[in-house]
């Protein structure tokens, strides 16, 4: 298979993925994976594994591995948010989304942290978000406007 042929199916199955057609993904990306197992294909098909048979403790280590080869690709971060979303740890995902930004601003994983509708930090950092002196510190610097 030519390099060509590779780039295409990967474009095809990262398209797939993206918009939510798991088997076609898969499909596609299995055929990369057999030529060449990069981190970036190893992410998408965890992802897949994710969605497709929900094997979300499976798919988060994949990640979690391509992250360690790859730590600079904040793609790899995106994807395992996403996974995390799907496994019901939403803290565990905005951290993840967290990083991911740390390491290249990426739009998709803003798009991400958008849809969550991430709540601001506490007042006081050493007190929990639902202690009464955060919630009235809180709402008194949001009157005032500096919140």
């Amino acid at each position: 298979m030519s390099t060509d042929q590779i780039e295409e199916l990967l474009r095809k199955g990262i398209e797939a993925a993206e918009k939510g057609y798991i088997h076609s993904a898969q499909v596609f990306l299995g055929q990369v994976a057999e030529q060449r197992k990069t981190p970036e294909v190893r992410s998408y098909l965890a992802y897949c594994l994710a969605k497709g048979q929900g094997r979300m403790h499976s798919a988060a280590k994949i990640c979690r591995e391509s992250i360690k080869r790859e730590p600079g690709n904040s793609l790899h971060y995106l994807i395992l948010g996403r996974i995390l979303l799907m496994a019901g740890e939403k803290s565990k995902a905005i951290s993840a989304f967290r990083q991911g930004l740390r390491t290249s601003p990426n739009p998709a994983i803003i798009n991400e942290l958008k849809k969550l509708g991430l709540r601001k930090p506490a007042v006081i950092k050493g007190l929990k978000r639902n202690h009464p002196v955060n919630r009235a510190l809180g709402k008194a610097l949001n009157l005032l406007g500096l919140r």
